[in-house]
Formats: structure tokens, C-alpha cells, sequence
């Protein structure tokens, strides 16, 4: 199941009947998973954590939003991240904006890591447009000199593939 949904590869490599029979699947396991199998998968390897995380996410399961964000500020493991960006739009409540912040407060200022922060923008702005806009000159300072020299083309992909993710 990670495979499809890192980098939101269901969005933009499987042919339209495989997503729908993808993304049905996935429903189906978020609904019938138990708090107790979301949180196994939250301590888990990276690829368990992404599929626990978007498995909350898709749910619904706002009791998990502290421990999604701590990872997410934590940023152990590489990926999982994207997971959890994309829950805590899908919760979508000012906390969740709350922990998007921190963990751009923590990781935009390093200029040699690039990790989830284009999803973290992207969630931001899916939930709150005027608060990411407070990151306006750390993003571009990250985006311009930071990302190992090569830039980042473009926000708008990121905040585009959260919207569409929340539209499944």
C-alpha cells in the first residue's frame, strides 16, 4: 500500500481504473484499521508510518494529530513525512496548522535539509492561506539557497496534490 501512496503515486502513476481500485482499498482499510493497528503502524519503519499516517488521515482520526505531529517535527525517518503533512490537512483544524508551523519553524531555516517541507507548506495553505503566508521569506530563502543548490520549482504541486488528495 506505501508504494501508492508515496509521493502520492496513486494520483500520478496509476492508470484511472488501478486509483479507483487502489483508493478503494484504502478507504476500506482506514475505516475497518482499530486505533490500536494505526498506532503499531505509527511506530513502525517509514513505510508503515506513511501508511498509518494517510490510514489516519483519511479517517478521520483527530486523536492522533499530537503524535503525527511530533513525528513530523521529529522528521526520524525519510518519506513518512508526506503522510504526515497529508493527515493533518485532512484534519484540517487550527491545530493542525499548529504543528505544520512548528515543524516549519524547525526544518525551513535548514538550508542542507531537504525533507517534507514543500508538503508541509502545501498542507499549510490547504488549511490556513494567511498563515503560510507569515513563511513567505523563509521559504523563499529556503527555496533559493537552500535544497542542496538546485532550488525548488514549485509550491503550487504540493499544495495541488494535498487538494487532491482530500477530494478521494
Amino acid at each position: 500500500m506505501y508504494a501508492g501512496l508515496l509521493h502520492a503515486n496513486l494520483l500520478y502513476r496509476m492508470p484511472e481504473p488501478e486509483r479507483r481500485k487502489f483508493v478503494a482499498e484504502v478507504m476500506d482499510t482506514a475505516g475497518a484499521s482499530t486505533d490500536g493497528e494505526i498506532e503499531t503502524l505509527l511506530r513502525s519503519g517509514w513505510r508503515e508510518k506513511i501508511v498509518g499516517a494517510y490510514l489516519a488521515g483519511f479517517s478521520h482520526r483527530t486523536q492522533f494529530r499530537d503524535r503525527i505531529g511530533e513525528l513530523l517535527v521529529e522528521s526520524a525517518t525519510c518519506f513518512a513525512g508526506q503522510g504526515y503533512c497529508f493527515a493533518l490537512a485532512a484534519f484540517g483544524e487550527a491545530d493542525d496548522a499548529e504543528w505544520l508551523a512548528t515543524y516549519l519553524d524547525r526544518w525551513l531555516p535548514e538550508l542542507n535539509c531537504q525533507y517534507d517541507q514543500p508538503w508541509a507548506m502545501g498542507a499549510l495553505l490547504h488549511i490556513d492561506a494567511q498563515r503560510a503566508t507569515t513563511y513567505t521569506d523563509a521559504w523563499l530563502n529556503w527555496i533559493n539557497n537552500g535544497c542542496w543548490g538546485t532550488g525548488y520549482p514549485n509550491l503550487n504541486a504540493e499544495h495541488e496534490t494535498i487538494k487532491r488528495l482530500l477530494a478521494l
